[in-house]
């Protein structure tokens, strides 16, 4: 019901799923007896609704772009939603703290101690404290208040309402498109050209370091062509080193000389600029190097001079090629003409469409869309991104009426490119996406603009997982039936994915960076990364703020301290100095959902860090931390915590088995000997890694109770034997690492249940084996899903047709890639 009234814009999603709070148990038990409260609940709901009725939503969106003051009134729509959203979750927290921890308390003391703490009530000596339902009737009536501004404001902008609801179904019927480079169509001649510059031998200035600019608007390319011309077979054959970097906002020479670095060698020295650039000029003497630096926006020559003062060791015939939207800067960097790479022709262009709007499928059914296919191909004038969006967004919709919408659609004429920066295409594939996608797409702006989403389990930096992490714990998953939020999450992915918003290689999903100003335009203030020279100014609406520039300290930032309605903070830097009295200062964000902190070079987290009743997700990956404080058990709403690469870590404390909502732990690449029986408790649990803990050698013996479980990675661990009855984790999914033990509990035919294993499998210990039944009630040759298998006897010693048969047991299925067996003595 809530979802038909408020239409398809942005808001609707977040809405929907605070009116669902709203009526929750906790809510409801927490204002029961209170009708003013209860009442004050129901009109802000009502409120709310009147706000967005009608599609008003629609109309407001296409608006803004064109229409500040319509902007503004959406954020501030966006603002009293993120308030009603705060109180609401805070109402359910208290709720839940008061179940979890069982206390017989009054209600009026309960909730005494919620305001005094949320709310920040301060009694001074013989000064009458106002009771807390007041308070919290005054802050309901304060949004109200605000509400009714709204409303009043929406008539007096002329938002018009029941303004198309394009109605746009979920993706499913086709799979995002297969890893193929999209720059082949119509630039076959400009990669060309630039190959021969790149081969050529021409001393250019005196100096043999050639700086080629490629020059074009944004979308049209650039990256793509570089792209092609890197990974070219003759250009990877002529130089010693190469390197990609991805510079945008932030040139600082220090940063690039980091990232170059980074692509060739492991370790490096992060702390002191001198001492990197004199290694990055030992690296490079006397060598043949190729960089690209990808996006250059910083028009301050002296960088740039730093930059070539570090490279004058190199050998002559290196080459520096730059991509950038500026002609000003071609100019400077360039030492030879500038590279202006132009539109692609209307040909090439529908070449490109087709395949992204079939999928490489016969398109001789779909004859009639042709012509109009065309039309729509020469709106984009030829701009290789805006077709793709396009394409993305119409391979779902194979009907002659649907692409008239496209065509004849307002937002062509509405949206002055020049002006904005964003081409209507770009706009028009985010107008059309489905209200639950758009908060999700949004909520990418916090990442640097080309950041890569990494697909190893390795690699350092965000992948897509923690991407769907954050959208769960920011509450932008709506849950479906027979479907764990996080396979909700995998399925909003695939839909950006499919809808060109990501693009897809080998190692990683990226962003385009045209697309993240898109993203960043419609977060407007509520969104900031202070990576960006040119970031916004921090403000008190701010949401969502992240820092990812290595060069940065944490004096620069300490605005942020300032922000009581901040949820996300995301940073990941190696800062040194930190204090646990800078990080006690967090606990004055009482609003925080997401808390990233990785590579914080700091011992110890505060006690305090249990004040932070709303967080869902923690991250203290890659930090120095040696201990996690009891105090984490108050976390009760907290869902994933990553304590990956903490390598003075050496355990977690028993309130761990608090955390009845957590979903995800990862206590990979650490050094512990033991994890609390506690950690049984988490029933809510989905995945939990241990990869690469070679210091563990047991399990908890009552894992068999965390009977949700899909992902538990024990690849290589040393373990010396399975929990008793894993067999009990009927829904598992990656395992990784299979001990055999003496014991009944833990042998294998504990596997045989387990029907769901896929990836990677190594079984150990295969010489425990006592009972060849076991082995047949393993039934490997069933798991259709597993691709690699290991198969190790510990000492070598077993007999050999003991260790035949075995092996004769253990037949795997057909769809197995790999296979490896170790110590088998035939």
């Amino acid at each position: 019901m809530a979802a038909e009234l408020i239409g398809g814009a942005f808001l609707s999603a977040s809405l929907e799923l605070l009116f669902e709070r709203m009526v929750s148990q906790q809510v409801l038990n927490f204002v029961r007896g209170n009708k003013l409260l209860d009442d004050g609940l129901l009109k802000l709901k009502m409120m709310l609704m009147l706000s967005v009725n009608n599609g008003v939503l629609n109309d407001a969106e296409k608006k803004q772009i064109t229409d500040p003051a319509v902007r503004k009134w959406l954020g501030e729509l966006k603002e009293a939603i993120y308030n009603a959203e705060d109180l609401v979750f805070n109402i359910s927290t208290e709720s839940l703290r008061c179940e979890i921890e069982d206390q017989s308390k009054s209600i009026k003391f309960q909730v005494l101690n919620f305001f005094s703490s949320t709310f920040s009530v301060k009694k001074l000596e013989n000064e009458r404290v106002e009771s807390p339902v007041k308070k919290m009737e005054h802050k309901l009536v304060e949004i109200l208040d605000f509400l009714e501004y709204i409303v009043k404001k929406k008539g007096q902008l002329g938002l018009k309402e029941g303004v198309e609801n394009r109605s746009s179904p979920r993706l499913g019927l086709l799979p995002p498109l297969e890893e193929q480079s999209d720059g082949i169509f119509g630039r076959e001649a400009d990669k060309e050209a630039i190959v021969r510059l790149l081969l050529s031998d021409d001393d250019v200035g005196g100096n043999g370091i050639c700086v080629i600019p490629i020059v074009g608007i944004g979308g049209i390319g650039k990256t793509t062509l570089a792209r092609l011309v890197y990974n070219d077979v003759r250009v990877i054959e002529n130089f010693d080193i190469k390197a990609w970097i991805t510079v945008s906002n932030e040139f600082d020479v220090f940063t690039i000389a980091q990232a170059v670095l980074g692509e060739f060698t492991a370790k490096y020295d992060s702390m002191y600029p001198c001492k990197l650039q004199h290694r990055l000029k030992k690296v490079l003497e006397r060598k043949n190097f190729f960089f690209v630096l990808d996006d250059v926006w910083n028009e301050d020559c002296d960088f740039w001079y730093s930059l070539k003062s570090i490279c004058e060791f190199a050998a002559n015939g290196s080459k520096i090629l730059v991509t950038t939207r500026s002609e000003s800067i071609g100019s400077m960097m360039g030492n030879v003409p500038s590279y202006y790479l132009q539109s692609i022709s209307d040909e090439d262009g529908w070449t490109l469409f087709a395949r992204h709007v079939y999928n490489n499928v016969e398109p001789s059914g779909y004859s009639d869309l042709e012509a109009i296919g065309k039309q729509i191909i020469e709106k984009c004038q030829g701009v290789p991104l805006s077709i793709k969006l396009l394409g993305g967004l119409l391979r779902s919709e194979l009907n002659l009426e649907e692409w008239e919408k496209i065509l004849k659609h307002d937002i062509w004429e509405l949206l002055d490119e020049k002006e904005h920066g964003i081409p209507p295409a770009l706009w028009l594939s985010y107008y059309c996406l489905p209200p639950h996608l758009k908060p999700c797409f949004a909520y990418c702006s916090v990442f640097p603009k080309a950041y890569e989403f990494r697909k190893e389990k390795e690699a350092c930096g965000f992948k897509k997982e923690d991407l769907i992490l954050l959208w769960m714990a920011e509450g932008l998953l709506q849950p479906q039936k027979n479907k764990v939020l996080e396979e909700v999450g995998e399925e909003y992915f695939n839909d950006l994915l499919s809808r060109s918003f990501f693009h897809q290689s080998k190692c990683s999903f990226t962003m385009h960076k045209l697309v993240t100003d898109l993203a960043s335009f419609v977060s407007g203030e509520f969104s900031l990364r202070l990576d960006d020279n040119d970031s916004k100014v921090l403000t008190c609406k701010a949401r969502h703020l992240s820092c990812m520039a290595y060069n940065r300290r944490i004096k620069e930032f300490e605005a942020f301290y300032e922000n009581k309605l901040l949820r996300s903070l995301l940073v990941e830097t190696w800062s040194y100095g930190i204090i646990v009295a800078e990080l006690e200062k967090l606990q004055t964000m009482q609003c925080l959902r997401v808390l990233c902190i990785r590579k914080f070079l700091i011992s110890k987290l505060p006690d305090s860090i249990g004040n932070l009743k709303l967080l869902r997700y923690l991250d203290l990956s890659f930090s120095e931390i040696e201990e996690i404080p009891e105090t984490i058990g108050s976390l009760y709403n907290l869902q994933t915590l990553l304590l990956s690469a903490c390598a003075h870590l050496r355990g977690l404390p028993d309130s761990i088995g608090n955390l009845k909502h957590l979903r995800y732990l990862d206590l990979s690449y650490n050094l512990f000997c033991w994890i609390p029986e506690t950690i049984c408790n988490l029933y809510d649990l989905r995945g939990l890694s241990l990869r690469e803990c070679k210091c563990l050698v047991f399990l908890p013996t009552n894992m068999a109770r965390l009977t949700n479980l899909r992902h538990l990675d024990l690849t290589h661990t040393r373990l010396i034997e399975m929990p008793p009855q894993m067999s009990n984790l009927k829904y598992l999914q990656k395992l990784g690492h299979f001990v055999v033990g003496k014991n009944r509990g833990s042998n294998l035919k504990e596997l045989g249940k387990l029907q769901d294993l896929c990836g990677d499998l190594w079984i150990t210990s295969l010489q425990n084996v006592l009972d060849f039944d076991d082995v047949s009630e393993a039934i490997l040759k069933d798991k259709k899903w597993i691709t690699e298998l290991g198969l190790r006897w510990e000492d070598g010693k077993d007999e050999s047709e003991k260790a035949r048969e075995v092996l004769d047991k253990l037949q795997p299925h057909t769809n197995l890639e790999e296979l490896s067996i170790i110590n088998y003595k035939a």
